[in-house]
Formats: structure tokens, C-alpha cells, sequence
């Protein structure tokens, strides 16, 4: 009877363990190259969002930040296809197009 029950609990607990295959990433995007745009508060990475659901979205944003900050090896060639999580810049920035990146990674 041991051996029963024993058996019946390891075959619950494999039935009810699965693979989880949901991205911890919101979006998906592309990091297009510079920007050298050589004003005041310009500079960083141009990205384009594929799936970005702001209204009236640009066709871009701007990284105040470069590959090594984000942790890419500063040697990957444009364009580079990322995974992120990100939100609008609150700052003063922000008017300009400037997103902030919490999470990032490179996809192939």
C-alpha cells in the first residue's frame, strides 16, 4: 500500500510540473546604431520598438546610454535584435524620445 501511494505522489508531482515558456521580456526591438546628433541633450542609441502599443508612436527612441552600459559587448555589429523591458523617461528627457531600459537582451 506504501508503495502505491508512494507511486500515485510521484506521478502527480511530475503530471503537474511544466516548463514555464513565458518571456520575462515585454518587447521586442531593434538597436539601429548611434545617435550623433551633437546638441545639448542629444546622444546614445536609436532603437525602434516592433511592438510598442504607445499611442502615436515614434519610429524610434533614444538609449541615453551605450552597449557597454547595457551590458553588450561594444564590439556587435548593427543592427542588433534585443529583447527588453523598458518604460518612457520621466525626466526632461523624456520630450525627447529617451526611453529607459530595465532589462536587456541580445537575440539572434
Amino acid at each position: 500500500m506504501k508503495a502505491f501511494i508512494l507511486i500515485v505522489c510521484l506521478g502527480l508531482i511530475t503530471i503537474s510540473c511544466k516548463k514555464n515558456s513565458v518571456s520575462p521580456y515585454k518587447s521586442q526591438g531593434v538597436i539601429t546604431g548611434y545617435d550623433l546628433r551633437t546638441c545639448a541633450e542629444c546622444g546614445g542609441l536609436f532603437i525602434t520598438i516592433k511592438n510598442d502599443t504607445t499611442k502615436n508612436a515614434p519610429s524610434h527612441y533614444d538609449i541615453n546610454e551605450d552597449l557597454q552600459q547595457l551590458g553588450i559587448n561594444p564590439n556587435t555589429k548593427f543592427p542588433i535584435n534585443v529583447s527588453l523591458n523598458w518604460m518612457h523617461d520621466t525626466t526632461s528627457l523624456g520630450k525627447y524620445g529617451y526611453i529607459l531600459v530595465s532589462q536587456i537582451k541580445v537575440i539572434n
